[in-house]
């Protein structure tokens, strides 16, 4: 187990991710696969560790963006499925052959490059990618997409495991763009079935699909979002899956000091302190993950109250108003108290969904935007049983 010093950290809950996985599996049919996406450092929750969970777990694959993502969990002793979604150039696919881990094939340059590959304990699995209306990456056109899983059948080097496409519109309350896909997409997979061909993992669905519409999922689901406790939007149905967030945000006050009328606080001074007024300094800022563009709407949690973040945030620290407090608490009671700045402390929340409306964008930006800095604590059964610090 690592360590750090600084007192500062995101607590990581493995006993939520297990729920939230099971709160998506419980609406799948029996025997739906599930892909835990895991790129961009599990989205902010720590790769190895989510993996590594992931692979305790029993899931089926993990999903990363790109092979560097791949190649950093085979150092590290992950050897369960992985299938890197998004682009790998194809003179870095046998490097992919080499290391067991499935690309996704959709250029023509890839499908050269694969018939020249050399014999290998295994040939190289690919999921074919088939664009029904992303517009991002895949095969364009049925009659295209079902020409170029032909040619790719038809290598010796090549192990077709399976064909997907991505939703674009499945977190919205419409359906009709979505359905439009899932026709696009049944049709060459109705093809597929038709003719025999053994390409067993047929897929479509992100977390999004997953909930609203299951039966448009196929073999398996890309669980993404949902899986770190987090709604992909507003519009998703909610009733049925009850998630819980798994990362919360934490830091120590470092710093309590009253300061005199009209002192300004923090870079530029676009704050100025009321007469007498209770200052806090806390060891994070937007170098952290915690976006300057918080400044002047931002409020964390301490003994359990809301209170502003006030002044600019700066790379390292920022500063909090510690006047609600005054009544309850002598300023030496206040130091080194813990401060929540996403999650929950006695009856309060701030959720990542609050924390995005304030500066217009959405969870996923701000879990992804933790910086590797910030210490990840691993929590099962209420015990710490894992620390990852990158520092």
């Amino acid at each position: 187990m690592s360590t750090y010093y600084r007192p500062t950290w995101a607590d990581i809950s493995l006993d939520a991710l297990y729920h939230n996985i099971e709160q998506v599996r419980k609406g799948l049919k029996p025997g739906t696969k599930i892909l835990a996406s895991v790129k961009a450092n599990a989205y902010g929750h720590g790769v190895v560790e989510i993996a590594r969970a992931a692979q305790r777990y029993g899931l089926d694959y993990l999903g990363v963006a790109f092979l560097d993502e791949a190649l950093q969990l085979r150092s590290e002793g992950i050897m369960m499925p992985i299938l890197v979604l998004g682009f790998v150039a194809p003179e870095h696919l046998e490097l992919a052959q080499q290391h067991r881990v499935t690309v996704t094939l959709y250029r023509e340059d890839q499908l050269a490059a694969a018939s020249g590959l050399t014999a290998q304990d295994e040939r190289l699995k690919v999921h074919i990618k088939v664009d029904t209306g992303m517009g991002r990456l895949g095969v364009l056109g049925t009659a295209e997409a079902l020409d170029f899983i032909q040619r790719a059948r038809a290598l010796d080097s090549l192990d077709v495991e399976g064909i997907f496409t991505h939703y674009s519109k499945a977190d919205e309350a419409d359906k009709a763009y979505t359905a439009l896909q899932y026709e696009r997409f049944h049709e060459i997979e109705r093809y597929v079935r038709q003719q025999g061909w053994d390409i067993p993992i047929i897929h479509a669905a992100n977390s999004a699909g997953s909930m609203d519409t299951p039966q448009w999922t196929g073999d398996m689901v890309r669980l993404g979002i949902a899986m770190y406790g987090m709604y992909p939007s507003d519009e998703v149905e909610k009733q049925h899956i009850k998630l819980e967030p798994v990362l919360s945000l934490k830091t120590r006050l470092v710093h309590t000091k009253q300061v005199p009328d009209d002192w300004g606080i923090s870079y530029g001074a676009r704050y100025y302190a009321k007469q007498n007024e209770w200052i806090g300094t806390l060891p994070i800022g937007y170098a952290d993950g915690f976006s300057r563009m918080l400044t002047g709407k931002a409020q964390v949690l301490l003994k359990g109250t809301r209170i502003p973040v006030v002044g600019a945030i700066c790379m390292d620290q920022c500063m909090v108003s510690l006047e609600k407090l005054k009544q309850h608490y002598t300023l030496e009671e206040l130091h080194d108290q813990e401060v929540v700045l996403i999650g929950k402390q006695g009856s309060e929340c701030i959720s990542m969904e609050e924390v995005a409306d304030q500066i217009g964008t959405i969870n996923y930006e701000l879990t992804c935007a933790l910086s590797s800095r910030v210490p990840r604590r691993y929590i099962e059964n209420g015990k710490v049983i894992a620390i990852s610090n990158r520092v």
